[in-house]
């Protein structure tokens, strides 16, 4: 057996040593509480042997960190020179599988831990099976459809214990205690970061059987995957009273299909399910759904009242939200999408941020980096976003709440509300993101200078297949120079929202560029 011994002593640290070593067990000793939790948090034993008085804590401080974690634990035996009544309840109520008082005899610790041994080995369940999913408690494994896959340690225990409670909403702070600890010195943003990894890792976003949904300010859930034309689930909590509402154009559509509106009437169909213009060359689906359906927009009517609240903000706000919707049309018609489709596009795409009319302005010119709990309140304008542009007939609106809720989506799953990943992801959120980001780092900031062009060019090309879809990043590069001169010109001719709609105020093609 792989054994942790626990002896701050040492004289004694090297006799237990030499007892178990003969016994035929691998030995690692430690002379802290804290090294050995530290350890623990990384590498798996198959019993602990534990003293109880030590410089910093004691044995009870090691049982109790282990009760608070996923999964099954090894056995503990308790070996001290503590040797009253109370004490060994004291040891026992805290988690010890055994208890010796010292000096101990070393044919009888080896005999006292064969018997946890054979203990050990009839515990139960010691495996979980879900969906495909085998996940192996005492060999610490998770397989999905047969293949192992690589995971560290902390991956494990939250996997393990979001395994262990599936449909279960659980919020970060209690995933952060239950994982790692009360005392962990992480916030829980580390818990999203972890969260990430498995949704890749454990193909949890919602492309297999499983998908881990994050439920916006409240936290995560393991959720089984319903068929295509099952009712969808839109996250809420039914025991968390009133819960945000996601419109049901916005959410999240079954694997490999278009995001559409489920409220909008009868599907389109097959040769208008194509929407989009479908590009063999890029290989990208242009296809958002809304522009098949609905009555008809009023788009320059919607975009005079969005212009009348921008101004509200600053003229640097508006004139962001008019480039983002230019160069958004721009890539969509270079990525093959048609006129019709691009210009639907250009008129959404400025409404990609207007939920931030529910983040506090405080939050919104914080000069420095985001505490975990700004982060939570910051993300939220992508939900609050879809609630104030959901519930619409027109599709320009429609489009707009896709928008405004996925365009913060990373390509690798990291990004948020939901976490989606790849295809997943709807194309106008993917476009919206990358050019939302282009004309963010090209223009001035007040707490940095502007990048030029080929700069940015090369962190999205940096960003490939990470934040950005890989596809777009190759089509916007290849077009950089004409990108770049898109947000020249709505600078230098003044255009506001009302060129949006006109189809006629700028041209893409006949922008120059250099030899």
């Amino acid at each position: 057996m792989n054994i942790a011994l626990l002896e701050d002593d040492p004289d004694q640290r090297d006799l237990a040593t030499l007892w178990l070593s003969h016994g035929g067990h691998q030995v690692t000793s430690f002379g802290s509480t804290g090294e050995l939790i530290r350890e623990l948090g990384s590498r798996r034993y198959d019993l602990l042997v534990l003293d109880w008085t030590l410089p910093d804590g004691t044995g009870g401080d090691v049982l109790t960190w282990l009760r608070n974690r996923p999964g099954v634990q090894p056995p503990a035996i308790v070996l001290t020179s503590r040797d009253e009544e109370a004490h060994v309840v004291e040891g026992l109520n805290s988690g010890a599988d055994d208890y010796l008082v010292k000096p101990a005899r070393p044919a009888e610790l080896l005999a006292r831990i064969s018997a946890l041994s054979r203990r050990a080995r009839t515990r139960g369940p010691q495996v979980l099976e879900l969906n495909g999913y085998r996940v192996d408690l005492v060999q610490h494994r998770i397989a999905v459809d047969g293949t192992a896959v690589d995971l560290t340690q902390k991956e494990f225990d939250l996997a393990v214990y979001l395994f262990q409670n599936p449909g279960v909403l659980l919020s970060r702070e209690h995933l952060l205690n239950r994982v790692w600890g009360r005392t962990a010195d992480v916030t829980t943003r580390t818990v999203d970061t972890h969260i990430s990894r498995l949704r890749r890792k454990l193909r949890l976003d919602g492309q297999g059987p499983l998908r881990l949904t994050p439920v916006y300010g409240q936290g995560y859930r393991l959720d089984a995957v319903e068929p295509a034309g099952a009712e969808v689930d839109t996250g809420a909590d039914p025991q968390a009273g009133t819960a945000l509402h996601t419109p049901a154009c916005v959410a999240e559509p079954a694997a490999g299909q278009p995001a559409a509106c489920t409220d909008a009437g009868p599907a389109p169909g097959a040769d208008e399910a194509a929407g989009w213009d479908t590009t063999a060359a890029a290989g990208i689906d242009c296809c958002p759904g809304v522009l098949a359906q609905g009555g008809p927009a009023e788009p320059r009517e919607v975009l005079d009242h969005l212009a009348r609240a921008a101004r509200f903000r600053d003229g640097e706000t508006a004139s962001h939200m008019v480039r983002v919707g230019f160069l958004a049309w721009a890539l969509a018609l270079a990525a093959g999408c048609s006129p019709e489709a691009a210009l639907l596009l250009r008129q959404a795409a400025p409404m990609h941020d207007v939920g931030k009319i529910g983040v506090a302005d405080a939050l919104l010119k914080h000069p420095g980096r985001f505490s975990s709990d700004q982060h939570r309140q910051m993300e939220a304008h992508t939900v609050m976003g879809a609630e104030i542009l959901g519930g619409s007939d027109l599709p320009l609106l429609r489009l707009a709440a896709e928008i405004a809720l996925t365009h913060h989506e990373r390509w690798d799953g990291g990004g948020y509300p939901r976490g989606l990943r790849g295809d997943a992801i709807p194309l106008p959120g993917r476009i919206t993101a990358l050019v939302d980001f282009f004309d963010a780092m090209v223009s001035e900031r007040r707490y940095r200078a502007r990048m030029k062009p080929d700069e940015v060019l090369r962190l999205l090309h940096a960003q490939s297949g990470a934040a950005f879809d890989p596809k777009l990043v190759s089509i916007f590069i290849r077009h950089g120079e004409r990108m770049a001169r898109v947000c020249e010109q709505v600078m230098e001719r003044g255009l506001g929202f009302g060129a949006l709609s006109d189809p006629h105020s700028l041209d893409f093609a006949a922008l120059p560029v250099g030899a």
